[in-house]
């Protein structure tokens, strides 16, 4: 009896061993992870985990779009599917019915692989988001597709994409849902970038900093309610938002004046999350931080100058154009905005130079702003100088800082001076660039027979008629002009050198020398100096008149290295050839020091997924679908062989003692 009790013992103990070794292989096979991939071709999904492909039948069953979102469905909450590009649906419509995010890879092409044009592409019936996807109805044109038809009691994104070719890129039914489309690009639809049917006033329409234009009408987006936001988009050249939009709350005065750099998908435009620090990587060349915690738009036109048509004068841009808003939601008290001039050597020669960041002055350090809704300023503005708008002069200028180490300059915003939180960063665009003349160099020299020869050079001649050099013997002045008036022969980024001679000076004695740069339209654009020196002992060398004698040679320049995007290119001179004298000496130049951290080039951020082998691709997975290790089955066997074996000894015994 003790016999047989000890083996029903053993017994049950290795059943309950084998059962665990079970339940821990059903554990590890159900080691699911949140993003699934979806492609045309079983190749495609070659070492990618959950991955599906399009099988041969025009079907919603043979389509891999709707077997991730089955498979998401009954396996993850919140799964993110991957598209990877080139990828076709069928002609079926793909009903997007669950919570996921779809995620365009390589460029994020999603088109149609049918004839069969007469259904939408995409119908989205849950809480979705679509980001980084090309969205196209392939060779459907008669007729086109609808791209994407929202009609979500949810809530519903789409981000960083493009739509088009279709019919109406977007369709919003009619639903308690709210619809946001963010830094994407809508063009060269046959209808509409967006066509809303929801007269839901509880449901919110947000469109902010896409390009939406060159679609089916001047009208670009069709609204039903007041709750349908639509400023801060670019329309297209000469289109204001008032013309490309009806029934939606539209401000002219905050919409985008040029058109955002486009990417593969969608434009560059982002919404940033900054703090008390500065960010590791910089957006084209622009970064930000605040003693609060806040969110800030930040949207890049490269060389595209908003609202052209304003600018009073011609602008060298040393990097790229800005607007730079806050979300509707934040109060800081203070922002500094830091904006990149590295990687063009020809601006950095002329930003350092005494006519800009050199000089000392915060008045002249070459980062410009515009007020387009009050008109506070004049054009293009310093920003650290008073606005020269109607009124500008009562508000003081930013602080302002050159850092020439690393290359940028920084500005501090506050509610003291102009631009400001309150009243300006709603909606203004930013430049590093000047639109004046950048001057290397002012340097008189006395000639051994008594004269002064005043040279100077150029590193650039923006808006500017001629120079004159003006004479004084006390540094506050009267000062008279010496010589001739001399033309500017430079262009935007092309400098030059000149001298004039001073014969009517006297031994022994003390004189300032100023340079005067006249501007297009006659007026003094700025003043260099003045330059002290002191003339030698008398001799008995008689002095002639003061003759004129300007030179022009030119500087030795460098093709520049190339900005994240091109600087705007300006006028430029035919040169006059003036009489050549020897180069003058090199004056040291006034520039600040440097003490903020070396400049680290702008990058692009790319999400990263962790990538896991399957042996299956293509295969609708479902929780029990995976094999257990080799381990548990090995185990398994010889606790199956173990029992086994008890059993049969339990039974020889048992007939033995019969």
């Amino acid at each position: 009896m003790r016999l047989e009790k000890f083996f029903l013992s053993l017994l049950v103990s290795l059943v309950t061993f084998i059962g665990f070794l079970f339940a821990t292989s059903n554990t590890d096979a159900q080691d699911l992870t949140l993003d699934i991939f979806v492609a045309n071709t079983a190749s495609q999904c070659t070492g990618k985990p959950q991955c599906f492909y399009n099988d041969d039948p025009d079907t919603p069953q043979s389509v891999a779009l709707n077997k991730a979102l089955i498979f998401a469905k009954n396996s993850l909450g919140g799964a993110r599917i991957h598209i990877l590009s080139a990828y076709n649906i069928k002609t079926n419509t793909v009903t997007i019915d669950y919570p996921v995010t779809l995620i365009g890879e390589d460029s994020g092409w999603l088109s149609t692989s049918s004839g069969n044009c007469s259904e939408p592409l995409l119908n989205i019936t849950s809480e979705v988001t679509i980001r980084n996807l090309y969205i196209t109805d392939g060779s459907c044109n008669s007729p086109s597709r609808d791209l994407v038809v929202v009609n979500s009691n949810l809530d519903v994104a789409i981000d960083n994409s493009t739509l088009e070719y279709g019919r109406n890129a977007i369709t919003q039914k009619n639903n308690l849902g709210n619809l946001t489309v963010r830094f994407s690009e809508i063009k060269n639809n046959f209808g509409y970038a967006l066509l809303s049917e929801n007269t839901e006033v509880t449901s919110d329409l947000q469109l902010t900093a896409n390009n939406i234009f060159s679609n089916g009408s001047q009208t670009q987006v069709i609204c039903q309610n007041n709750n349908a936001d639509v400023n801060h988009n670019f329309w297209g050249n000469g289109i204001s938002a008032t013309q490309a939009t009806q029934g939606c709350e539209a401000d002219n005065a905050r919409m985008l004046g040029a058109q955002i750099v486009s990417s593969q998908t969608g434009v560059q435009a982002t919404l940033q999350t900054i703090n008390a620090a500065y960010p590791t990587t910089d957006f084209y060349g622009f970064s930000a931080k605040s003693d609060s915690d806040l969110q800030l738009y930040v949207v890049n036109h490269g060389i595209y100058m908003p609202f052209p048509d304003r600018s009073i004068s011609d602008l060298t841009a040393c990097g790229n154009y800005f607007d730079i808003f806050l979300a509707e939601t934040n109060q800081p008290a203070n922002l500094t905005l830091r904006f990149s001039y590295a990687g063009n050597n020809l601006c950095e020669q002329a930003i350092q130079t005494i006519s800009l960041c050199g000089s000392g002055s915060m008045k002249t350090f070459p980062l410009m702003w515009q007020d387009l809704k009050t008109g506070t300023t004049a054009g293009w503005d310093n920003v650290g100088d008073n606005p020269k708008g109607a009124g500008g002069e009562i508000y003081p200028g930013q602080e302002t800082r050159c850092n020439l180490q690393s290359k940028n300059i920084e500005v501090m915003v506050d509610d003291n001076g102009r631009p400001n939180l309150i009243n300006d960063l709603t909606f203004t665009p930013f430049v590093l660039g000047f639109d004046v003349t950048a001057v290397t160099l002012l340097q008189p020299v006395e000639q051994a027979n008594g004269s002064v020869m005043i040279n100077w050079r150029t590193s650039s001649e923006s808006n500017t008629n001629a120079f004159k050099v003006m004479r004084s013997s006390a540094e506050a002045g009267p000062y008279l002009q010496v010589g001739e008036t001399v033309p500017a022969v430079g262009g935007s980024l092309d400098g030059r050198s000149y001298v004039v001679q001073d014969r009517q000076t006297v031994p022994s004695s003390t004189y300032y020398y100023l340079l005067q740069v006249i501007a297009s339209d006659g007026t003094v654009q700025q003043s260099v100096g003045p330059v002290r020196l002191n003339t030698s002992g008398p001799t008995a060398t008689t002095r002639p008149t003061s003759t004129l004698r300007p030179t022009s040679t030119s500087v030795p320049t460098r093709t520049p290295t190339l900005f994240r995007t091109a600087t705007n290119s300006f006028r430029t001179s035919t040169p006059t050839q003036f009489t050549v004298t020897a180069k003058p000496p090199q004056a040291d130049q006034i520039t600040e020091t440097p003490t903020l951290e070396p400049f680290q080039k702008p990058t692009n951020l790319q999400s990263t997924e962790t990538k896991r082998p399957t042996d299956n691709p293509g295969s609708l997975l479902d929780k029990d679908g995976n094999q257990p290790e080799k381990s548990n089955y090995l185990m398994i066997v010889i606790g199956i062989s173990i029992v086994v074996g008890i059993v049969l000894f339990y039974l020889y015994l048992t007939r033995k003692s019969r």
